[in-house]
């Protein structure tokens, strides 16, 4: 997992790790998404008279302080980035202006152990001087934990929210309780499906993305597309290809998909209440049928490879589910073969196409750190917002293999919600055992929930508890 997040976020870092953000995602990671120079400045303001009163920003006066922002991972600093592109250009410009209009210096600090970088931010905090005043937070991290024991604290005050620079996925997933917490100008890697258009066509199959376009990417058409791509193709008794070969995260991250895709959840009830959803309507049906697709139609490469991503390079799956950065592996292995990329197909109870991840990180303030309005407005300002996502836009227009697989990411960065249920002890395991019972075909989905329904309650209420 802990690749997962450093490599979603490496990606988003491509387009954003200038503009503060990554995942993606990692994540974050994760990166997508006018020109913003100077977000809350009013430098282009008409001539003032003597009676007009000063904006109020121009209070702040850090008097040769440092603002220090939180990282684990290298590159956050486009001072420092070896080949400077546009965006480390651009940046780099926004951090001088910055550091002349608020008469102090910005430093990137890196905390580089990801198993101990909580740790490390709560322990510098209690003892009143966190390592940084704006730190990069897993949102598993942040939402209840930190919230709740107020190691951070909200920006709404600082920032003007109904601002169209602020991107939804920002608000959606940077929120908890009502209040703004995150800040981020990308949204991290999605999770979509890979398909082999040259398979596709090969079998006579509809192509994906079309169907997606129509609206008619369904579970339906999904599963009768995956059944119709199951063959026998040399007639030795034996499936050889397969429609789908597996998933990045193997069948428990698939099976997340598959129940939020139904509008569905894992840990919050339908109102958004926290609280075990798992034996819900909606992520029931999303059981029963990864169960199906499983036991009665085969058309999962069984046993799961360990390593579905060389199995689809090899042409024995038509699909591969995966994060949207694993594209240049498929791009350099399948240089004979033509690509395409797509939303997970809508569940019955969904309306639309929306891809969700379990790892954003978004910076938030440091609730003791002793600059923490004047670090919020910083950040703000040396972000690219709308210029970073133009970029984004530009380099993926150079990488991705087809207009078709373009239009989604770029829909994607638009359709990107959260998986919370990360911050819950054991909350993956116990989801995992669920989903191994069920495509092995042990017991029905209602039976492998019930099983682990009061231990995944006791270790929310846990969660809950520890934290207030």
């Amino acid at each position: 997992m802990k690749k997962l997040k450093l490599r979603s976020f490496a990606v988003i870092a491509l387009i954003l790790m200038v503009s503060i953000v990554g995942c993606s995602g990692k994540n974050g990671a994760n990166s997508n998404q006018g020109k913003e120079t100077n977000a809350v400045s009013p430098t282009n303001a008409e001539p003032t008279t003597e009676a007009t009163v000063a904006p109020e920003e121009n209070k702040y006066d850090l008097k040769g302080q440092t603002i220090k922002i939180g990282v684990w991972y290298d590159g956050a600093d486009p001072r420092l980035v070896e080949e400077k592109g546009p965006a480390e250009e651009a940046q780099i410009k926004l951090i001088e202006a910055a550091e002349k209009k608020y008469n102090g210096k910005i430093e990137f600090v890196k905390f580089g152990d990801y198993g101990k970088y909580i740790e490390n931010f709560t322990t510098t905090s209690l003892s009143g001087t966190p390592f940084a005043d704006i730190v990069r937070i897993e949102l598993f991290w942040a939402f209840p934990q930190l919230v709740n024991k107020q190691f951070i604290q909200p920006v709404d005050e600082f920032l003007d929210l109904n601002d169209p620079k602020y991107i939804s996925w920002m608000k959606v997933g940077g929120s908890y309780d009502g209040k703004q917490y995150g800040m981020t100008d990308s949204a991290p890697s999605p999770y979509g499906m890979f398909y082999n258009k040259t398979l596709v066509q090969k079998l006579g199959l509809e192509d994906p993305y079309e169907l997606q376009q129509k609206g008619e990417w369904t579970w339906d058409k999904f599963r009768e597309f995956a059944k119709t791509a199951t063959k026998d193709t040399d007639g030795d008794g034996k499936t050889d290809v397969f429609g789908v070969t597996g998933a990045y995260g193997k069948v428990k991250a698939f099976a997340e998909q598959m129940v939020y895709t139904n509008n569905g959840a894992l840990d919050k009830d339908a109102s958004g209440e926290y609280k075990f959803a798992m034996n819900s309507e909606n992520a029931i049906e999303s059981l029963q049928f990864i169960s199906d697709l499983y036991n009665t139609d085969k058309s999962i490469m069984q046993p799961v490879p360990e390593d579905a991503a060389k199995e689809f390079i090899a042409g024995k799956g038509v699909i591969y589910a995966g994060f949207s950065w694993e594209l240049g592996t498929f791009v350099d292995s399948m240089k004979d073969q033509q690509l395409g990329y797509v939303f997970f197909p809508k569940g019955p109870k969904a309306d639309r196409y929306i891809s969700y991840t379990p790892f954003g990180n978004m910076f938030m303030v440091a609730k003791y750190s002793k600059n923490a309005e004047v670090a919020v407005k910083i950040l703000d300002e040396i972000s690219l917002h709308e210029e970073g996502r133009k970029l984004a836009n530009e380099s993926w227009e150079t990488s991705y293999p087809s207009k078709e697989s373009l239009d989604t990411r770029k829909q994607m960065a638009d359709n990107i919600e959260y998986i919370s249920y990360y911050g819950i002890p054991d909350g993956e395991k116990l989801f995992e055992g669920v989903v191994k019972e069920i495509t092995e075909g042990k017991v029905s989905p209602s039976t492998a929930v019930d099983k682990i329904k009061p231990q995944f309650e006791a270790n929310m209420n846990k969660l809950l508890q520890d934290n207030k």
